[in-house]
């Protein structure tokens, strides 16, 4: 699981190449090799100080940039399902965007029927849906709503720190988890690893599951992890 700690982690100081791809899909122009090779090399968890006694974050290199889109989402959806419970209104669910939160499900259900919202959901298929319980979450990374065509290539908002570049392709990740946070960054970094890696990760983890979905040929292809729910056809044999 180490690695896909990495991964998150990696992620949080992406910002310069993030900036870059941004302004990319703003003017339908790529961003060259030394522009990628200047914002890459800002790129560097380790150079990240955090101090938790006065919770603060210096940034040892100049021109360095934060970015928690990889788990922004998912943390403040935890925050509002936790002022819902506080408030006493158990029976909730929170989404903000790909992220769904649940607590205690409506009476009378065993749990949150949520839809999923995944790459290949205009191939003809119908809808997938899996059902959550309390205190569970799930959450999608994907280029559904945010990418850039150039040249007949779509590049997704997702970013590869590792690379400096965006995503190819049609390709979504769906990650369950305990919570939203939890989710929200796996699902990034499993979008970025190797499928295979993505799969141990996620399989070595309590309460954890994940879906790929990728475009092969003119089909598409589901990969899940074991404990993914059966659904969606997926293969039957890898939820086994």
């Amino acid at each position: 699981g180490a690695r896909g700690v990495f991964e998150a982690e990696e992620m949080w100081s992406v910002g310069p190449v993030v900036r870059l791809w941004r302004e990319a899909r703003q003017t339908g122009r790529l961003p060259d090799a030394a522009e990628i090779a200047r914002a890459k090399a800002l790129v560097d968890y380790r150079n990240i100080e955090l101090d938790a006694a006065h919770h603060t974050a210096f940034l040892k290199r100049a021109g360095m940039m934060l970015d928690l889109g990889a788990v922004g989402k998912g943390y403040a959806a935890d925050q509002m399902l936790a002022v819902l419970q506080a408030q006493g209104i158990t029976h909730a669910m929170v989404v903000a965007g790909g992220e769904v939160v649940v607590g205690e499900p409506p009476p009378g259900a065993s749990g949150w029927k949520v839809g999923l919202e995944m790459a290949d959901e205009n191939a003809g298929s119908a809808p997938c849906s899996v059902l959550l319980a309390a205190g569970s979450a799930v959450s999608t990374s994907g280029d559904e709503h945010q990418f850039l065509e150039v040249n007949g290539h779509r590049y997704s908002h997702v970013i590869n720190p590792a690379t400096g570049w965006a995503l190819e392709g049609r390709n979504s990740t769906t990650v369950i988890a305990r919570d939203s946070t939890t989710a929200d960054g796996l699902a990034t970094a499993f979008s970025v690893m190797p499928m295979a890696d993505g799969m141990r990760v996620a399989e070595s983890l309590p309460g954890v599951s994940a879906l790929w979905v990728h475009q092969a040929g003119t089909g598409w292809k589901h990969e899940a992890s074991r404990s993914f729910p059966a659904a969606c056809g997926i293969p039957r044999e890898r939820n086994k």
